[in-house]
């Protein structure tokens, strides 16, 4: 009977071990069935760098210049207007006059009489009818009436606005009546007040802005395809001219200016149109490739999350090379098809830095 007793709580106790173990089997499964790595990880893959770089820009003018004038004054008269080609030289404006036609007639009469008392007195010294200093005292009236008519045709030839340049009218600032002067002047708020003409621009180019992690694959003289969103469905041609020496930060983004010049740019295209690029880059070759979005730093090493033990990232230090969009190559520190993260997952001990 106690042996019978014995058997039945041996067996009670031995189904009790069995559930114990069965639930904490499947509190372990379920446990690592929460641990997916799916939704966190890539492999790594071997492949190459798109060979198009892409980057946003806008067209702007080659040169422009605000034109004003010699001598500050009220404007009679406007000879051009915008979007008009003109020439080096080519007349713009006019400036009043007011009583400048009065004074040069006036000093040019001046000039006429100090020239013949002149001419009289000369030819009476070389005959010895007067003396010498009697002619240099007609001599020094004579100069001084030729220096103030050279002086008022000066002010004369400053009361017209020319081009200093051939280009294009692409703003214009004054009207009949507007007051111009020699320099811009800024009201006390700190808003420019346009005290020149007409502003004029030559030649097109384009200027873009290439991310840091681009630049190293963009070179003087290559070659590129622009985009413009009036013109959807054209390509032009252009070829980078200038790679901006020193890189530029806005809303925490990294990237360098690049001016390229337009080869053979239509007339449609407009200054201030914005555009896409793409840059065509040489072949990059076989690399390890990640996204860009795995990459992390750590003690200033720059590396990977890599898969460790229990599903845990581990920091894998790694070479970088060139970058293209969201891809970056990698040229040592791992093998293509290793996993990486690309987010901290929620069971990792360590967090994103």
């Amino acid at each position: 009977m106690i042996s019978s007793n014995r058997k039945k709580i041996i067996g009670i106790i031995a189904f009790i071990l069995i559930l114990s173990g069965g639930n904490i089997f499947l509190k372990r499964g379920s446990s690592n069935s929460k641990q997916d790595l799916t939704s966190y990880t890539v492999a790594a893959e071997k492949g190459q760098l798109p060979s198009i770089i892409t980057a946003s820009g806008e067209l702007q003018a080659r040169k422009s210049v605000n034109v004003n004038p010699h001598r500050q004054g009220i404007i009679e008269e406007v000879y051009v207007t915008e979007g008009e080609a003109v020439t080096k030289d080519q007349l713009l404006a006019k400036i009043q006059g007011r009583d400048f036609k009065y004074r040069f007639n006036a000093l040019e009469a001046e000039f006429k009489n100090a020239k013949s008392a002149f001419a009289r007195r000369e030819q009476l010294f070389l005959e010895g009818g007067i003396s010498k200093e009697k002619y240099e005292e007609f001599q020094k009236v004579f100069l001084i009436s030729k220096a103030k008519l050279e002086q008022i045709k000066v002010e004369g030839e400053e009361l017209f606005i020319k081009s200093p340049l051939k280009g294009i009218i692409t703003a214009k600032y004054a009207e009949p009546g507007s007051f111009v002067s020699p320099t811009s002047q800024k009201s006390s708020n700190g808003n420019s007040i346009k005290t020149s003409v007409v502003e004029i621009s030559q030649g097109l180019e384009v200027i873009s802005k290439v991310p840091e992690s681009d630049i190293g694959r963009i070179q003087i003289n290559q070659m590129a395809s622009i985009r413009v969103e009036a013109f959807p469905d054209e390509r032009f041609n252009s070829i980078v001219s200038e790679i901006a020496p020193r890189a530029t930060r806005k809303n925490n983004v990294t990237s360098f200016e690049v001016q390229l010049s337009l080869i053979n740019p239509p007339k449609k295209l407009r200054i201030g149109m914005t555009a896409d690029i793409e840059f065509k880059a040489g072949d990059s070759g076989l690399k390890t490739i990640v996204p860009t979005v795995a990459i992390v730093t750590e003690d200033g090493a720059t590396g990977l999350l890599m898969v460790g033990k229990n599903n845990q990232p581990i920091f894998q230090k790694v070479e970088l090379g060139s970058s293209s969009g969201n891809k970056t190559a990698i040229i040592k520190g791992i093998n293509p098809g290793e996993k990486i993260f690309i987010d901290i997952p929620p069971w990792s001990k360590r967090k994103r830095k």
